[in-house]
């Protein structure tokens, strides 16, 4: 729908570009309107479209009546138009769209998954999908909040790619029984403390940060018993853990989506030294972040 969209504007709207065979970019940016423009509801089947939403507002109306709503900074994900009534902007609108051929695109997708060591089914994507009338927002949530904080820090070029990473990253969190289901995708799951949503919000969007126990009890007035304690049932990991797991994964990405040199990306996510950071990623991924790099490069129908 936004594709078909954005290519009848021509070449004044955005830039294209393929991230990888059945899957194509576009950083675009239209003009502000006032009021609302209509963008005409269409769309070809086994279509995924990710519009990661820079600057305006985006909403949509099903054919029941309920609305979907995006505003920088969020992201918009669409499988299937033929539910939707109507899809209007307004503002300036401007951002990445990441259009995906489920079909042309499967081989790729199946490349990179292997190299993250995951599984991706888009047929539970299209049906999870369907039950959400094919489209879905997500503002001001942990993994939001997570990719807005990192892409600030790349160039357009690797923006793109880093897009391209966590539209595959998407589409998988929504295929799997465990997912952020407690703050981004669904109703699942038990309820969550409100303190505790916000302690793992802050750590996944300050991970170059020093971050300690008693920090954090400081900055959210916690008692150590109650975070410790609570972060543990909540998440089923000690908060330490959970830290380093998601240091270690956003090193992943930027190894695999960045140009930036490992002591960058060790900075980046919050380790000093080089051979704490090193130590910590072999035992997490079996070799050194330069080697994991030097496998992602080399890996077979390279992806990006």
């Amino acid at each position: 729908m936004l594709k078909e969209y954005l290519l009848s504007q021509g070449s004044a709207a955005g830039r294209w570009g393929h991230g990888m065979p059945g899957v194509q970019i576009c950083r675009f940016s239209l003009p502000e309107q006032e009021p609302l423009r209509s963008v005409p509801v269409c769309g070809a089947p086994l279509q995924f479209e990710v519009l990661f939403c820079l600057t305006g507002r985006l909403t949509v109306r099903t054919l029941q009546g309920t609305s979907c709503t995006v505003e920088a900074p969020g992201i918009f994900l669409l499988s299937d138009s033929s539910a939707l009534r109507s899809c209007r902007y307004s503002g300036n609108l401007s951002g990445v769209l990441i259009a995906v051929d489920a079909k042309a695109a499967k081989e790729s997708l199946v490349t990179v998954c292997s190299t993250l060591g995951i599984r991706l089914d888009t047929r539970i994507v299209k049906e999870k999908m369907t039950a959400r009338n094919g489209c879905m927002a997500l503002c001001g949530t942990p993994w939001t909040h997570s990719f807005f904080e990192t892409v600030r820090y790349l160039s357009e070029q690797e923006q793109e790619r880093y897009c391209v990473f966590k539209s595959v990253e998407m589409l998988y969190l929504l295929c799997t029984e465990v997912s952020e289901s407690d703050e981004s995708f669904s109703g699942l799951g038990c309820p969550v403390s409100h303190s505790l949503l916000e302690v793992k919000a802050y750590i996944q969007t300050h991970l170059s940060d020093k971050l300690t126990i008693a920090f954090l009890c400081k900055q959210f007035s916690l008692s150590p018993t109650f975070l410790k304690e609570g972060f543990r049932r909540t998440y089923g990991m000690p908060i330490h853990s959970f830290l380093v797991q998601q240091r270690l994964r956003r090193a992943q990405e930027l190894i695999c989506t960045t140009r930036m040199s490992i002591q960058q990306i060790a900075q980046a996510v919050g380790y000093e030294g080089m051979s704490q950071f090193n130590a910590a990623f072999k035992r997490a991924y079996g070799m050194t972040p330069g080697r994991y790099r030097k496998m992602s490069e080399t890996a077979t129908l390279r992806p990006f």
